[in-house]
């Protein structure tokens, strides 16, 4: 087993702040975008539950479309609010009727989605009927939800600058790190994006050494769903053992068809010599995801987008109820798990200036000289009240830069056909996403997105 140590502190763009600019000490106030979300009832919980955070108001904010659901989540926020003993008040609005929704904002947390899971049915479907992966983050999903959602985010981005000048913007919206690089270059440097991945990656691989995941650690560098890792337990570097091969692993680890090792086979895994993110199948074996895909739909039990429709009626029956102040039973197979415990994490680290070493995604600076400064990375960083200052995890595997090189260039191009309205930088977007086939393809399912989505893509009208 290899005895590497860890990588040092660098240097990057991202600037720190001073403590002028430290949190009013009445508590904090907090804004949740998207608010009507299942995976709210999750976050209040790790709001209010331990009192970990001098939480003073929680907002949820969403669209009037969002009323019923929203109303919900906010009596259940007051539910636990009430049972926990704080005085933090919960409250919902939407938006349309909260003139200053953000005004004195010291987090923003954003979560939502443009259209709704009907929209995300729509990612799912058309492309599969191109004979292409569906999936609301890579591929031609994650382009059309990204064509939606970049005007949104960029204007709300502007507007809570204007309202609350230092907040931090905290974003988990997907695709998480495309929508934070567009936001980030109106909104400055304090704004994060965040992602359950690498924290469920970390508990994974804490379950196969069988020990406590307070003893694992990550380094990751890469793009948001493109990540990878080098994992250590005590300071000391396992990740061969967490690829699958020699090492004091549980032994049914090495039979878990998600080990690297069974997944792409050991001769791949070794020249990766870092733990993937799960994604990677969708750009490493399309084919089989595809059938996958293809094979649920004919089934009869449809996409993932399908089955969270059927899903979420009981999670907000159960989130009505007066009675309860627990999460609902299927809540773990909504998604999205641990993402209260990565969002609690940062803000305990830059609301009291409490380091913690997370996965966060900001700007690149100087962490890979394979892409620009600006490009918004995955990457382990340190992150106290200053901000976050990425840890040196070295460069990217040769296996896998070349394809981090085209995805990041997709990003850029997908960030400006979206305000853009430009059908030529969305072809040319579609074009360099790896999951896109051919011109031909490319062209059709561009046609077909566009009108899916006309509703949310004022922009592209009578555009070219």
């Amino acid at each position: 087993m290899s005895q590497a140590k860890r990588g040092v502190l660098i240097i990057t763009s991202v600037p720190a702040f001073s403590r002028s600019t430290r949190l009013p000490r009445t508590g904090l106030n907090i804004v949740v975008v998207g608010g009507g979300s299942a995976y709210t009832g999750e976050l209040l919980t790790g709001l209010l539950a331990d009192g970990a955070l001098p939480v003073e108001r929680v907002l949820l904010l969403d669209v009037p479309a969002g009323r019923s659901k929203v109303e919900a989540m906010a009596a259940f926020g007051q539910r636990l609010a009430a049972r926990a003993g704080r005085g933090a008040a919960v409250e919902s609005a939407l938006g349309g009727d909260a003139p200053h929704p953000f005004a004195g904002a010291d987090f923003v947390l954003m979560q939502y989605r443009v259209g709704g899971l009907a929209a995300r049915a729509l990612d799912e479907h058309v492309p599969l009927r191109h004979g292409v992966v569906g999936q609301e983050t890579v591929g031609p999903g994650g382009f059309a939800k990204a064509l939606r959602t970049v005007p949104v985010a960029v204007e709300m981005a502007e507007r809570i600058r204007a309202e609350a000048p230092t907040a931090w913007l905290l974003n988990f919206t997907n695709p998480s790190g495309l929508i934070t690089e567009a936001i980030t270059a109106v909104a400055g440097p304090r704004v994060m994006g965040l992602c359950n991945g690498p924290y469920i990656t970390r508990r994974l691989v804490a379950e196969g050494l069988g020990v406590d995941v307070s003893r694992v650690a990550l380094d990751v560098v890469g793009l948001n769903h493109l990540s990878f890792a080098r994992v250590f337990l005590d300071g000391a570097d396992v990740t061969p053992a967490a690829l699958g091969g020699a090492g004091a692993l549980d032994p049914t680890w090495a039979s878990r068809p998600e080990v690297p090792s069974n997944q792409y086979g050991p001769a791949l895994a070794q020249a990766l010599g870092r733990v993937p993110s799960a994604y990677l199948r969708y750009y490493w074996q399309p084919d089989e995801m595809l059938a996958e895909q293809q094979a649920d739909v004919a089934s009869g039990r449809g996409t993932r987008a399908d089955f969270l429709m059927r899903l979420e009626p009981a999670l907000f029956r159960h989130y009505r109820d007066a009675e309860q102040v627990d999460l609902p039973p299927g809540l773990s197979e909504r998604g999205g798990a641990f993402y209260s415990t990565v969002a609690v994490e940062l803000m305990r680290a830059l609301a009291q200036n409490q380091p913690v070493e997370s996965v966060v995604n900001v700007p690149n600076g100087s962490v890979l000289p394979e892409l620009e400064a600006s490009a918004v990375i995955e990457v382990s960083a340190l992150v106290d009240g200053r901000g976050a200052r990425p840890l040196a995890v070295g460069p990217l595997p040769a296996a896998a830069a070349g394809l981090v090189q085209q995805v990041k260039a997709y990003e850029r191009l997908t960030i400006k056909a979206a305000l853009a309205g430009s059908h030529s930088l969305a072809l040319a977007a579609l074009l360099s996403n790896p999951l896109v086939p051919s011109r031909k393809v490319a062209e059709r399912l561009l046609a077909d997105l566009l009108e899916a989505h006309a509703t949310y893509l004022p922009r592209f009208r009578g555009a070219s």
